[in-house]
């Protein structure tokens, strides 16, 4: 049957619509597939670097003339990584923790926890903190700072993926409403983890890719903790690498029962230096840990970007200042601030940073800063952790 031209130009229009709309569906498909690509690598896990190999090095200098990066990472073949963090690795056995025994601690713990997440690291979130916060459940009668804790707590969850881990005293029996009754030692009771890294704070994370090759690629030992100093003689709390176990944990109760203590001395106590010592070239990656009052020490040439890139972790420690969740006045900042205007640079930026942040994770400005506080926190803050009152 002959078509007429009407009906030949009906079947020619329909054929030609019904061309572009399978263009226009097969481009869409195209352009969704690459949408979707790409959240998929956005949100995927960032999987860690293997070490450097062991080799021959000075040790690392802790003092601020490391404010230079002392070596590259190293550059790892994508399919080699790939396998060895999925087939000899196991995420949810290796973890991140912190510890809050007051409430005006919880907000910083978050935010680092919150940093480890924004940079996507695989390793899990933890958040251990006293049980007695969960016991009240009449809420018309909690204060504020207790209704805050836990929408903070809920924020950690929800927001971020942390895992809430409540804990008990360290001591049998000890009053559970003073902050002295618990301890890092809790650390040693999650047994359900490979390997734990506990961060000092509060600080800032510039960098989490460090962090997760040592978490990964380490030894289990009981403790892995970052010198004290240069000569490798004591460890410090800025940063711990354990392996938990209940023979350890029951071992640091019973010590920490015996006598009241920092939970510094508790660990210079069970664990001799320089054998519970993170070992050097596992350091040999840049500022691993960096002290904030150091920066005020900082010598010709210092290089605030240079710093910023070669640095892991900067843990607040000016001691005349409580910590950067008090809002100093600006003429006591000023008069704090390096000499040095590189150095002064990058210690404002950390500041103000953290200002920032503090807001965008916990929803809270600084806190209230008086002069008794701050003469408090000089006087009673030495060396690598507050002073803590004796049960």
């Amino acid at each position: 049957m002959l078509l007429t031209s009407s009906q030949v130009s009906v079947v020619l229009s329909a054929s030609i619509v019904f061309v572009f709309t399978v263009v226009l569906f097969l481009s869409g498909y195209v352009l969704q597939q690459r949408t979707v690509h790409s959240l998929q690598a956005a949100i995927k896990p960032r999987l860690p670097k293997p070490l450097l190999a062991p080799q021959p090095m000075s040790p690392p200098t802790l003092d601020v003339k490391w404010a230079r990066p002392i070596g590259s990472r190293p550059e790892a073949n994508d399919i080699l990584q790939q396998f060895m963090t999925e087939q000899a690795l196991n995420w949810n056995r290796l973890g991140y923790a912190q510890v809050v025994r007051e409430h005006v601690e919880l907000c910083s713990a978050i935010m680092l926890l919150a940093e480890l997440h924004k940079m996507r690291s695989p390793a899990k979130r933890l958040l251990l903190f006293p049980r007695a916060w969960l016991q009240n459940s009449d809420e018309n009668h909690e204060d504020s700072e207790l209704i805050t804790t836990k929408r903070l707590l809920r924020t950690a969850v929800r927001r971020h993926g942390v895992t809430l881990m409540p804990m008990e005293t360290i001591v049998d029996s000890a009053d559970d409403t003073l902050p002295s009754s618990y301890s890092l030692a809790s650390l040693y009771s999650l047994t359900n983890y490979e390997r734990i890294i506990y961060l000092q704070g509060p600080g800032t994370l510039l960098d989490a890719s460090a962090l997760d090759s040592l978490l990964a690629f380490s030894k289990s030992e009981p403790m892995a903790a970052y010198p004290a100093t240069p000569e490798r003689k004591d460890l410090s709390i800025s940063l711990l690498l354990i392996h938990p176990s209940e023979e350890d944990y029951g071992r640091l109760k019973q010590l920490r029962a015996s006598q009241p203590m920092t939970d510094l001395d508790l660990f210079r106590k069970a664990f001799a230096a320089p054998e519970s010592l993170i070992s050097e070239w596992s350091l040999s990656e840049g500022n691993v840990v960096y002290e904030s009052q150091k920066l005020r020490d900082a010598i010709e040439g210092f290089n605030a970007t240079v710093f910023e890139e070669a640095t892991t972790y900067v843990h607040f420690s000016d001691p005349e200042i409580p910590g950067p969740e008090y809002d100093l006045p600006f003429y006591e900042r000023q008069a704090l601030r390096p000499k040095n205007d590189e150095a002064g640079s990058a210690w404002s930026k950390l500041y103000e940073g953290f200002r920032q942040r503090r807001m965008e994770v916990c929803g809270l400005d600084l806190e209230y800063w008086t002069k008794p506080m701050l003469a408090r926190s000089a006087n009673g803050a030495r060396g690598n952790e507050k002073a803590e009152p004796e049960l």
